[in-house]
């Protein structure tokens, strides 16, 4: 993959991130907590794709870009390592509210996962920034 290719597909996935944090953002205004709470996650899943990316790294699977994160930035401390552990508590959350109709979750339920993702965009783009691949602005 070129630098440029890189870019656009960085680009790509931090675009998607906002369009589902916007998105859970919502869906907790309108109390529908299980979307809510898959939003939530979706919005750092885009974002993981990105700092992948960044390092020229592609996942196939959700676990997988798991373990890659865990990997590349957690391990070498570009990370906090409470964010690997907030990865996987979405992740095991969004699980739940997209599969499992006997879990129901509250505003506060839905409103913590966002908060979670809020936290992890902040600074997986702050990451993506500082490194160059992404304009301050974004």
């Amino acid at each position: 993959m070129t630098e440029e290719n890189r870019r656009r597909n960085i680009a790509d996935a931090v675009a998607r991130a906002a369009q589902a944090m916007n998105a859970a953002r919502a869906l907790v205004g309108l109390e529908l907590h299980p979307d809510a709470i898959s939003r939530s996650y979706y919005a750092v899943f885009h974002l993981v794709r990105a700092l992948l990316l960044m390092r020229g790294v592609e996942a196939k699977k959700h676990a997988g870009a798991i373990h890659l994160l865990n990997t590349e930035f957690v391990r070498t401390g570009s990370l906090p390592s409470s964010h690997n552990r907030l990865l996987a508590g979405l992740q095991r959350s969004r699980e739940l509210a997209d599969y499992d109709a006997a879990v129901t979750f509250s505003a506060d339920d839905a409103a913590a996962e966002l908060a979670d993702a809020e936290r992890f965009s902040r600074d997986a783009l702050a990451l993506l920034r500082s490194e160059g691949w992404l304009a301050s602005e974004s």
